[in-house]
């Protein structure tokens, strides 16, 4: 059915819903023969026609949001996962939606996690400094890292640290393959390799803990779908931010997909690069121990997380 037609029709859906001499009639002619049947304003014929229609536009929406996704093969259940999204969304049904949004996100992380190509390279880079040379006069560059600086990529990864081994998360953490990271640290790792192309300036943590912490909000959120969970601490003060404000978080949840999409799409291009350069360097593993992550002369506290699921 052409974009005319499905407007056309929703058109006489609305009118019949507004005007009821108008919506018997059509249901007359639509085959209701009882009085029962006429008389009901809300008839169910009427309302799958609605959401068959809708469903068809936000298929077309869905297919353009993932026109250009480079892993082709997950196209379709990307697609398939993105319209049950917008469905749950309609019906305001926030932690369904949740589940839908994060389903897409695990289903790239865990696709893009399988590569042999960023494997290496986690493996290589660990132990370099996390952030780029920032001069201000030129471009900066993947070979021009803070030397000096202790705080190396895996401090910025796996923050926090693991108090039952009294070893630092990125001590135990980066001696680990890709494909058996938590799921969140994945997330992480492709946020620091795709969006930032490792080459991140100690002026871009901000901006990198606001997309993470968005993206930990939806993963916490999408827990909301499992059964029997008891929530500790950090969790229910999450949910107790978050829940208040559902209608606005609907929006910064999809606004935080396609930028993670995006980041994606634009890192998978750099990846090739990047694997050569980590090709040209020693491994340097992680010393036990916390390190601070100072930005000019602050010290800044990481966030925590909490989540262990895969």
């Amino acid at each position: 059915m052409d974009e005319k037609k499905l407007g056309i029709l929703n058109k006489v859906i609305r009118l019949s819903q507004q005007d009821t001499e108008f919506g018997d009639a059509l249901r007359k002619k639509l085959g209701a023969v009882s009085p029962a049947d006429v008389a009901v304003v809300g008839d169910q014929r009427l309302d799958e026609i609605y959401e068959l229609c809708i469903e068809k536009i936000v298929h077309k929406q869905a297919d353009e949001f993932y026109k250009d996704f480079p892993i082709q093969s997950i196209v379709p259940q990307l697609i398939e996962d993105f319209v049950r999204m917008e469905s749950f969304r309609r019906k305001d049904a926030f932690g369904d939606f949740c589940l839908a949004l994060y389903e897409q996100i695990e289903n790239m992380t865990n696709k893009i996690c399988e590569s042999v190509d960023l494997d290496r390279i986690t493996a290589k880079m660990w132990g370099y400094p996390a952030y780029v040379l920032d001069d201000g006069k030129s471009e900066p560059a993947i070979d021009k890292r803070m030397d000096k600086s202790t705080y190396k990529i895996a401090n910025l990864i796996f923050p926090g640290t693991d108090s039952k081994q009294n070893l630092s998360n990125a001590y135990v953490k980066s001696r680990k393959a890709l494909q058996s990271q938590f799921a969140f640290d994945k997330i992480r790792i492709i946020v620091y390799f795709y969006g930032y192309k490792a080459v991140m300036r100690s002026s871009d943590y901000n901006g990198y803990k606001e997309t993470t912490a968005l993206l930990n909000d939806v993963y916490q959120c999408r827990n909301t779908n499992h059964r029997g969970n008891t929530l500790n601490e950090w969790e229910k003060l999450t949910l107790d931010r978050i829940l208040p404000q559902r209608s606005v978080y609907y929006f910064k949840f999809m606004g935080v997909l396609a930028q993670y999409i995006d980041m994606i799409k634009t890192g998978t291009t750099v990846i090739p690069s990047i694997r050569k350069y980590s090709d040209t360097l020693i491994e340097k593993p992680i010393k036990d121990g916390p390190h601070v992550n100072v930005l000019g002369k602050i010290d800044l506290a990481q966030y925590k997380t909490n989540s262990k699921r895969k």
